[in-house]
């Protein structure tokens, strides 16, 4: 199955040019680097299109969005009716999306899980190994906001898709609450809202290579620039 080659007229009016020119800011990949979308099972075009729309605003790579594809049974976890994301990953792995394709992202709104720790299946938002080519994410938790608190579901959408992305652009957790790659603890929901939808000055930094826009965005306190200074990620101030 091939990702599409274009999209709406309205999407493509919204978003412009799906990729910067070759230049020294630009990766060894090159200006085709091409991160595909692959809706999983059956999610709703409309958020189909604000993920691809977050990505495009956001990164200089090109973004491509391919047909639906029906989940695998071989990630079905019985016993609590939902989907492992690790199964999910290695699923994505097994299109043919094309020689070109860089980086590949896979969006669902069915239940999604992983193990962590001791727990063997443990609900999730979503999952990407860092530097990984897959990341794969669910809007299943932000369900209870689509309707009264729409923005804000939308809002929580976004800082989840670039959070994964993030990991595979080779991203750690970052121990601003506030920034979008923060660690959400469990609680998905709460580091949405907590979150301020924007890449801290550290995580700015690591992913400007990769940025559209690559100015620091967001205000950023004097107690939260302490704190990466004490990490290291930023130099003791004069």
């Amino acid at each position: 199955m091939k990702p599409a080659l274009f999209w709406s007229a309205l999407l493509v009016l919204m978003l412009g040019p799906s990729y910067q020119p070759a230049g020294e800011d630009q990766p060894p990949h090159g200006p085709g680097r091409v991160l595909v979308v692959v809706p999983l099972g059956d999610p709703s075009p409309k958020l189909v299109e604000n993920v691809a729309g977050s990505l495009q605003k956001r990164f200089n790579f090109q973004v491509l969005v391919n047909d639906s594809v029906p989940l695998p049974r071989s990630a079905w976890y019985l016993p609590r009716k939902r989907w492992r994301a690790e199964k999910l990953l290695d699923f994505l792995d097994t299109l043919e999306l094309g020689e070109n394709v860089w980086r590949v992202a896979g969006i669902t709104e069915e239940p999604i899980s992983t193990t962590k720790g001791k727990r063997y299946d443990w609900g999730i938002a979503g999952l990407a190994t860092i530097g990984g080519r897959n990341s794969v994410f669910s809007s299943w938790l932000f369900e209870r906001w689509k309707v009264k608190h729409h923005r804000r579901y939308l809002r929580a959408m976004d800082n989840l898709v670039l959070h994964e992305v993030g990991h595979n652009l080779g991203l750690d957790h970052c121990p601003l609450k506030r920034c979008i790659m923060a660690d959400a603890m469990g609680s998905a929901r709460q580091a949405a809202l907590q979150s301020a939808n924007e890449f801290c000055p550290r995580c700015t930094e690591k992913l400007r290579v990769h940025l559209k826009d690559k100015k620091i965005r967001g205000k950023w306190s004097l107690k939260e620039l302490a704190i990466l200074r004490k990490t290291g990620w930023l130099p003791e101030s004069d």
